[in-house]
C-alpha cells in the first residue's frame, strides 16, 4: 500500500506557513504549546531531511528571501581585532549578524548568503532567492581581500543570483545605514554590463536603494543603464540622481537620455521616500512625460513643494491608483473646488499621507487639543453616501489634516482607502549616546519594533478591507476618560 503524495505546489505553500529561523514570527509561539519555540524554528529543517521533494519544498523557502542585515556594536562588545570598525557601534540583535572577526565585513556564519554561494552544498540554493535585502551597519573600511571583503561578496552573489543559470532574483534592496562609497560599484558594474548583454530578458523587476547606492555621477552612470524595472523605490534621492532620472541631453541617441526614459514603458512603481529636498517644482514637472504607466506613486518631504505643484502634476497620471505624499501646513493652499474641477484624480484608490502629530497638534486651536486624538488611523469610504468616516477622534473639520484629506481627494470617486502614517512614531529608534545603558537600548528597540508591528497590522487590516469598527473607538474613548480621571 503506498500513501498518496500531495502536488508540489501544495506542499510549497504548506511549508510557508513554518516560521523561519530566528524571526519574529516564531516569537509569537507561546512556551506553554507542545509545540515551543526551538521546534518551530527546527519545522523547516526537519522536512528538508525527510525526502527529496521536501528537501527542494523547504530549500525554496529557505532561500526566497536573504537578508544581510549587520547590526551596531556596543564598545563593551567590540572586540581588539574589531576596534578597527571606527562606525561600528551598538548592539547586534543576533549572533548570526554580527560581522565576522576574521574576515572584516562579512556575515557571521552560519548565514543564507554565505551558504547560498557555497558551491560545495550539494543543492544549488542560489536557484531559489528571488529576493535579497542588504542592510544595518555594513564595514565602512575600504574594499579589499585583508579588511573589507563584503563588497567582493555582494558583486559574486548578485552575478550569480542573476546572471547565473535558472537565476530568479526579482528584487534587490541596498539600504545600509553606513558602508564605504565603494561597496556596491562592482555590484552596479555587473548589473548594467549583464543588462547590456541580455536586455530586458534580465528577471531583476524591483530595486530599492538609498543615498549610498546614488551619491556620485559614476554610480547614477550605472544606474541608469539598468532597464527593465517594473518598481523603484529610492531613498533620500540626490541631486545627482534626479539628474540622472532626466537627463538634460537633448542629442537624438537614446542612450544618452535620462533612466527614466528607458523604464517609462515597464514602469508602474515610483517611490522616493524621506527627505526629498532636492526636488523642486521643476524637477517634478520634468518627470511626468516619462510615467505615462505609473501606477503607484510616493513623495517624500520637500517644503519646495507647494499643494498646487504636486497635485497638478499628479492629475496629469491619468492611471495613479495610490499616491503618498508628506502633509506639512500651508496657508495658501486652493480651495477645494480646485481640486475637483482642475486636479482632479479619477483613478486614486488608496491615499496615504505622512505627517508629523508634534506639528499636527501645534496647528490645533488651542481649545481642540485636549479633545482631538494625536493618532490618525485610518479614513474608510462609505461606498453609499461617498463620504469618509474616520475611525479615530479628531475627524472634524477643525483638524487641518482632516480638512486637507478630504479636499484633496474631494475629485477622486474611486478612492477606497486613506492611510495616515505618523513619523514621529518612529522616535524610538534614534541612536543612544554611548553612555546609555544595553538595557535602556534594548527596551526603546523593543518599543520601536511595537510601534512599528502596530503600523503595519493596520495598514494591513485597511488594505484587506476590514474594517476595525467600534471597537478601537471605544478603546480610545475608555483610554481617554482613565487619563482625565487620572489627572482630576
Amino acid at each position: 500500500m503506498t500513501l498518496p503524495t500531495l502536488p508540489f505546489d501544495i506542499l510549497l505553500l504548506i511549508l510557508e506557513y513554518l516560521p523561519l529561523p530566528d524571526t519574529t514570527l516564531s516569537r509569537h509561539i507561546r512556551d506553554d504549546t507542545p509545540y515551543n519555540h526551538g521546534q518551530a524554528q527546527n519545522a523547516l529543517y526537519c522536512c528538508s531531511l525527510a525526502n527529496r521533494e521536501l528537501s527542494q519544498a523547504a530549500g525554496m523557502v529557505l532561500y526566497r528571501c536573504v537578508r544581510l542585515d549587520i547590526r551596531k556594536k556596543s564598545k563593551s562588545q567590540q572586540t581588539a581585532a574589531e576596534s578597527s570598525w571606527s562606525n561600528q557601534k551598538g548592539t547586534p540583535e543576533s549572533r548570526n549578524e554580527e560581522a565576522d572577526e576574521h574576515d572584516y565585513g562579512l556575515p557571521a556564519a552560519p548565514h543564507p548568503l554565505l551558504s547560498a554561494l557555497n558551491s560545495t552544498l550539494p543543492i544549488n540554493s542560489y536557484m531559489y532567492v528571488q529576493h535579497l535585502h542588504i542592510t544595518g551597519y555594513l564595514s565602512t573600511l575600504p574594499p579589499g581581500s585583508s579588511s573589507n571583503r563584503l563588497p567582493m561578496l555582494l558583486a559574486d552573489a548578485i552575478h550569480l543570483f542573476t546572471c547565473g543559470s535558472h537565476a530568479k532574483l526579482q528584487s534587490l534592496r541596498f539600504t545600509p545605514q553606513d558602508c564605504h562609497p565603494q561597496t556596491f560599484v562592482q555590484s552596479l558594474k555587473i548589473l548594467s554590463e549583464f543588462h547590456r548583454e541580455v536586455g530586458s530578458s534580465l528577471c531583476l523587476s524591483e530595486l530599492h536603494l538609498n543615498q549610498h547606492a546614488f551619491d556620485d555621477e559614476n554610480k547614477t552612470r550605472l544606474l541608469a543603464q539598468i532597464t527593465g524595472l517594473k518598481k523603484i523605490t529610492l531613498e533620500n534621492p540626490t541631486r545627482v540622481l534626479l539628474q540622472a532620472l532626466v537627463s538634460d541631453n537633448r542629442e537624438s541617441n537614446s542612450s544618452n537620455k535620462g533612466w527614466l526614459y528607458h523604464l517609462q514603458t515597464d514602469l508602474v512603481e515610483l517611490h522616493l521616500l524621506n527627505n526629498c529636498g532636492s526636488i523642486t517644482p521643476g524637477v517634478l514637472h520634468s518627470f511626468i512625460p516619462y510615467l505615462s504607466n505609473l501606477e503607484r506613486l510616493t513623495l517624500g518631504i520637500s517644503y519646495s513643494l507647494a499643494d498646487k505643484d504636486v497635485f497638478v502634476a499628479l492629475s496629469k497620471l491619468k492611471r495613479l491608483k495610490s499616491i503618498g505624499v508628506r502633509w506639512y501646513l500651508q496657508l495658501n493652499s486652493p480651495p477645494p473646488s480646485i481640486f475637483i474641477e482642475e486636479w482632479p484624480l479619477p483613478a486614486l484608490e488608496i491615499f496615504q499621507v505622512g505627517y508629523s502629530s508634534r506639528s499636527l497638534r501645534a496647528a490645533l486651536p488651542r481649545s481642540n487639543i485636549c479633545n482631538t486624538s494625536s493618532t490618525h488611523t485610518h479614513m474608510r469610504v462609505s461606498s453609499a453616501s461617498s463620504e469618509l468616516d474616520e475611525t479615530s477622534d479628531g475627524s472634524d473639520v477643525s483638524c487641518p489634516l482632516c480638512s486637507w484629506v478630504l479636499k484633496v481627494t474631494a475629485g477622486s470617486p474611486a478612492l477606497e482607502e486613506v492611510v495616515f502614517v505618523d513619523e514621529d512614531d518612529g522616535d524610538g529608534e534614534y541612536e543612544t549616546d554611548d553612555e546609555q545603558s544595553d538595557f535602556d537600548s534594548e527596551v526603546e528597540d523593543g518599543q520601536a519594533d511595537v510601534q512599528a508591528q502596530a503600523i503595519k497590522r493596520n495598514m494591513w487590516m485597511m488594505l484587506g478591507g476590514i474594517n476595525l469598527g467600534e471597537s478601537i473607538i471605544e478603546e480610545e474613548e475608555e483610554d481617554l476618560d482613565h487619563f482625565h480621571q487620572i489627572d482630576s
